[in-house]
């Protein structure tokens, strides 16, 4: 009967092992993918606000909604800072805190660091709803690029809850009870 448990003891413990390992291969590419999202959301805000700070137009899918939007000046951050600087910041930080996830440092800070990506991707949720809310209601025109930024952020949210999700159940996983150890085996 020790022996079994013994045997039994081990399988828990590969099982388990199993599944934090599986938990961290899909962590690991979630993480790459918020990366990649972050790094596009830069490259869409840096032309957006390339178009913004020269004051000419930029390529529109919607007609000219996205000249309504930049000449309004409800798309200045308290009537000075242009929104497109605004998402520029927040998927920068996105990208930093993504890249740093992947280093050796981020294995002791990796919760920390996922916890701030959730913020960060909390706040730009927030802000490209208040954005758009402000789009239609307000300046009464559709950028393209403000919606597929949106649709950009709100991916990178919900990636971001999944592997915090995650992140959570292979720390409750790995740090079990374990059972002890029948007397007499080692």
């Amino acid at each position: 009967m020790q022996i079994f448990r013994a045997i039994d003891y081990r399988k828990n413990r590969i099982i388990v092992y199993t599944m934090c390992m599986a938990q961290e291969k899909t962590n690991t590419l979630v993480n790459r993918i918020i990366f990649v999202l972050s790094l596009l959301g830069i490259a869409m805000a840096v032309y957006v606000l390339q178009g913004w700070l020269r004051q000419s137009s930029i390529l529109c899918f919607t007609g000219g909604g996205c000249d309504i939007v930049r000449k309004s000046p409800a798309s200045y951050l308290f009537g000075v800072i242009p929104v497109p600087a605004v998402g520029l910041i927040g998927y920068s930080i996105l990208a930093i805190l993504a890249f740093l996830r992947t280093t050796k440092l981020a294995n002791r800070y990796s919760l920390i660091a996922i916890r701030a990506m959730l913020g960060m991707a909390t706040f730009g949720v927030l802000f490209v709803s208040w954005f758009t809310y402000t789009e239609i209601f307000v300046i009464k025109g559709i950028c393209t690029w403000c919606v597929i930024s949106a649709v950009n952020m709100i991916i990178i949210f919900f990636l971001t809850l999944m592997s915090l999700r995650d992140r959570s159940d292979g720390e409750a996983i790995s740090q079990k009870p374990r059972s002890p150890r029948p007397s007499g085996s080692r």
